[in-house]
Formats: C-alpha cells, sequence, structure tokens
C-alpha cells in the first residue's frame, strides 16, 4: 500500500479531477456563497450611483477565451444596472470584446426593456489605449464621436451632456489584460480623479491589490468566484454561481492530493531514517 500511494499513476488524479468537474455539474450540488469586500464595494458604488439616476461606463477589455470568468461579470453588473435605472455606456480596448458587449447588452436589454441611446449605447472598439483614455477625458464625444449604430453621441440622450470621464458616476474595466494598470489607472482616474472599479481574471487579481489599497480603484471583482458573489448580490444566480461548485470540488481534490503526497513523502522519509 505504502508502494502505491508514493507512486500513485498520475491518470487516476485524473480521473478524481474528472469527477470532481463531472458530478457537481450533473447535480444541484451547491456551496454558500459569500460576497467578499471589494466585490461589495462595487456593487454599492453602482447601488449609489443608482440613487442619482447616473451614468456608468463599462469598458469590455477581454476576449472569448476569458468570457467564462468576466462575462458573467458583465451580465451581473448590466442585470444591476437596468434593474435600478442607471443609464451605461459601453467600449472596448479590445477588438475581440464587441461581440461579446453587444451579446451582454443584448441580452439584459431584452429583459429589462432598455433603449438603445437612452437606457444605454455601446460606443465599440477604438485603438489607443492610454491615447484613447485621455482623449476621452479631453473630450469624450470627440473621442466617440458616434456608437456603433451610427448615431452621433452628442445628439444621443445618454450622452449628450458627457463632455469628459468626469461626467461620469463611475468607471468600470472589465479586464483579461494590462488596460487596467496600463492605461486607465495613469492616463484615466490618476489624471481626472473618477470612482475606478475592475473585474478581471482570476490570474490577473493578486496583481491589483496594490491599485486597491492606494484608493486608485474602489472595489475589485476576480475570477469565476468574483463573478459568482456578484450574481448572488444582484440575486440571480447564473453561470459563475453553476460553475462554482465544480471549480471547489476541484480545487479540494487537488489540495488533499497535496497533503496526501506530502504525509507519504514525510512518513516514507522518517522510515528510511530509522532503517540507516
Amino acid at each position: 500500500m505504502k508502494d502505491f500511494l508514493l507512486n500513485i499513476d498520475r491518470r487516476i488524479i485524473f480521473v478524481f479531477v474528472a469527477l470532481g468537474v463531472i458530478i457537481p455539474s450533473l447535480t444541484a450540488f451547491k456551496l454558500p456563497i459569500k460576497p467578499t469586500p471589494y466585490v461589495q464595494a462595487i456593487y454599492n458604488t453602482v447601488e449609489e450611483v443608482a440613487k442619482n439616476k447616473g451614468t456608468i461606463l463599462i469598458s469590455f477589455d477581454y476576449g472569448p477565451g476569458s468570457d467564462a470568468e468576466i462575462q458573467p461579470m458583465a451580465l451581473a453588473i448590466l442585470r444591476q444596472c437596468f434593474r435600478k435605472g442607471v443609464k451605461v455606456v459601453g467600449m472596448c480596448h479590445w477588438p475581440d470584446a464587441v461581440g461579446l458587449a453587444e451579446r451582454a447588452f443584448a441580452e439584459m436589454a431584452a429583459e429589462f426593456s432598455a433603449k438603445s441611446g437612452v437606457d444605454y449605447t455601446f460606443l465599440g472598439y477604438k485603438t489607443g489605449a492610454g491615447t484613447l483614455v485621455l482623449g476621452m477625458g479631453q473630450d469624450f464625444q470627440g473621442a466617440f464621436s458616434q456608437d456603433t449604430q451610427g448615431n452621433n453621441t452628442a445628439d444621443l440622450p445618454i450622452t449628450r451632456n458627457i463632455r469628459s470621464l468626469t461626467d461620469f458616476d463611475y468607471v468600470i474595466a472589465l479586464a483579461a489584460g494590462n488596460t487596467p494598470e496600463q492605461a486607465w489607472i495613469p492616463f484615466g482616474q490618476e489624471r481626472y480623479k473618477f470612482k475606478f472599479g475592475v473585474g478581471c481574471t482570476a490570474v490577473m487579481a493578486p496583481d491589483q491589490y496594490p491599485y486597491l489599497q492606494s484608493g486608485q480603484m474602489n472595489g475589485l471583482i476576480g475570477g469565476l468566484a468574483g463573478a459568482a458573489e456578484y450574481e448572488t448580490l444582484v440575486n440571480k444566480p447564473g453561470k459563475a454561481t453553476g460553475g462554482m461548485g465544480a471549480q471547489s470540488t476541484v480545487h479540494l481534490i487537488i489540495i488533499l492530493f497535496i497533503i496526501l503526497g506530502n504525509a507519504m513523502y514525510f512518513l516514507y522519509g522518517r522510515q528510511k531514517g530509522g532503517a540507516q
């Protein structure tokens, strides 16, 4: 038995991991989800904006490879905004985010009967990164003169009074790359001092904590877990919540194998040392 445990075939581990994904996905297995303070902060800020029927800007800076983690965040935030009467302006730094953003707006607009140009508008993709953010701060309508439907932003009810980034009540970047720290913070938030929140992939989340501690961003939604927490806050479980059972089970299986491996190593080491 000792030799078996010390030399577990990796295929056995793969089988356990596969079962950890399949079984929770096919059952009603759920774990309690408690929103963390940084996720709660973004939700609370949107609620504050809702009290004044304000406007937020959402930057869709991710691609299909991050759809599973970030798209549920986008849907949950849009659901909260449309439910509470917050106007939303969307844009992209990533060209491959356009289809994802359009899909999110279409789904939520249909659910809440939101009107394009009045309740929301989508400006599409534009190159420039930091330069674009600077331009939006100096002359927003000059940076984005039209939305994706060809309407002039100066004429749309939702954007006619938006002259600068400072006119938005909140800016949220949903990112799978470095646009928060390379574009939005140095060229936008630091210069124009708007409230700024970030939703990102789990692997990116640890790198954002210095900006949270400095106050340059006030909230963070990290990975699938963060998306599930936001779905909990808006009281509408979605794909993120559904995926947490499988993710948590697989993490637990990996932890148990790590514990087993270390325990067997130290046990075998002591026995070997005693024999010598």
